[in-house]
């Protein structure tokens, strides 16, 4: 990475920021950094529009109180197990929208969009 131009045409802190971020990745076990490294894929194959909206929504989840985050994180986590294509449909159950603000699932619903 150090001995790409373009790493080296970044400024400092940039540079110092992405090498942390490589070490982080490195450190993890393996099947988490698959697991990022896929949803990183995933977030590039997105329109720059559906890119947005997914920063958006981590930008709200960071917003929300802590409790609220906690539920959001262990709703996130719940529709993960659920097949791609029945995710929907649980988010849009009575059960997900007594206990989630309309916020709150469109904030799922773009998380899930990266989740591979």
């Amino acid at each position: 990475m150090r001995t790409n131009p373009n790493f080296n045409r970044l400024p400092p802190q940039t540079q110092q920021r992405l090498v942390q971020q490589l070490h982080q990745l490195n450190q993890m076990p393996e099947a988490e950094r698959e697991r990022r490294l896929a949803r990183s894929e995933m977030l590039e194959r997105l329109s720059p529009q559906e890119q947005m909206q997914v920063r958006d929504a981590n930008q709200q989840y960071h917003a929300l109180p802590p409790g609220r985050q906690a539920m959001v994180k262990q709703a996130f986590q719940d529709l993960r197990s659920v097949p791609a294509d029945q995710r929907q449909t649980v988010l849009n159950s009575a059960r997900y929208q007594s206990n989630f603000s309309p916020q709150e699932r469109v904030i799922l619903n773009n998380f899930l969009k990266v989740e591979p």
